[in-house]
This record gives C-alpha cells, structure tokens and sequence, in this order.
C-alpha cells in the first residue's frame, strides 16, 4: 500500500512539477496524461459499462478543441488503455452524445454560465468523471477542475458533485487535489 501511494505522488508531482513557461502543446500532453492517471485511482460503479471489456472507454471533448491531435496520439497505442480497455476519443457536439463518456472534458471555450449548467444537468448523479479547465468550475459542479499555479497544473475536487456522481476516489488522488465542499457526507 505504501508503494502504491509513493508511486502515485511521485507520478502525480512529475506531471505537474514546474516547467517554466512551459508550452500550450506541453500543458495539453500533461493534461491527457492525467486523464489515465486519474482513472486508475477513481472506482466507477459495478453497474457501470466501464467494467464491461467488450466496450471501449470513452474520452469525450465538449467546446472547441485544445488538444490538437494529442489525445488520439496518446491513447491511439495498445499499451495506452484505461481501465484495460481501448480509448476512444469522441468530440460532442449534441448534449444527447455526453451520456456514453465516462470521462468529460469541459474546454474552457464553454465559459457561458448557461452552457456549462446544460452540461451539468446531463452529467449531475452520473459516474461521467466531468474535467474543466475554467477558474470556478469545480464550485459549479465540475467534478475535477485543473488550472495552472506558478507554472504547474494542478486540480480541485468538488467533494459534493463526487459523492452524487458515484464514483469512488482513493484516498491517495484525495490527498493530492485542493478540495472544493466538504468530504464528508451531509
């Protein structure tokens, strides 16, 4: 158990030590990076197709695209699975194609109030792990938000959203992320 957890900080502090000033194309590697990291340490429920191999596991991409081709780069390769399954990467345009995501990135194009509580109320008590960029995000319900402090990526949690969503964090991801709401349950 030990080990686990010094694997994870140590993989966590080497993708979001300090770089400075480093590039958009190098903060949008780290962030793909952290997609894979975050679900190896999230429980999705057991009913949740997630446990099903013979579906692949869906990163999707809400608002304009800032990752170029890197997601397809990272996850297109064998050895890049997340939970042991295949990664398909899927560009949502239609807030009915949000449901078969099991991890969301919210761009920080979406930065209209409105379109971000559309986003929500399809996602809101769904294990779909929501991920923002926006500085607020995370009080608003995102359930992971990533932003930038003295030059690196770091993440909050909103522990309320997280708990409603059904997914399980591990004590180690908890332990790393600055925490938006209480952990504890109401």
């Amino acid at each position: 158990m030990r080990k686990c957890i010094t694997v994870l900080v140590l993989l966590v502090v080497t993708l979001l030590s300090a770089l400075p000033l480093f590039s958009i194309e190098d903060e949008y590697y780290r962030k793909a990076a952290l997609f894979k990291i975050f679900s190896q340490y999230i429980q999705w429920p057991k009913n949740s197709d997630v446990n099903d191999r013979s579906k692949p596991f869906v990163v999707g991409v809400i608002g304009k695209n800032p990752f170029g081709s890197i997601l397809e780069a990272a996850y297109s390769q064998e050895e890049n699975k997340i939970k042991d399954k295949k990664v398909e990467i899927r560009y949502i345009s239609k807030m009915e194609e949000i449901e078969s995501c099991h991890i969301l990135f919210i761009s920080k194009s979406i930065d209209k109030e409105q379109e971000l509580e559309e986003i929500l109320a399809v996602t809101r008590g769904k294990p779909i792990l929501t991920i923002g960029e926006t500085k607020g995000f995370a009080g608003k319900g995102v359930l992971f938000n990533l932003f930038i402090s003295r030059d690196e990526i770091r993440f909050e949690i909103n522990a309320q959203a997280l708990r409603e969503s059904r997914l399980i964090p591990s004590s180690q991801l908890l332990s790393v992320a600055k925490i938006v709401g209480s952990l504890e349950a109401p």
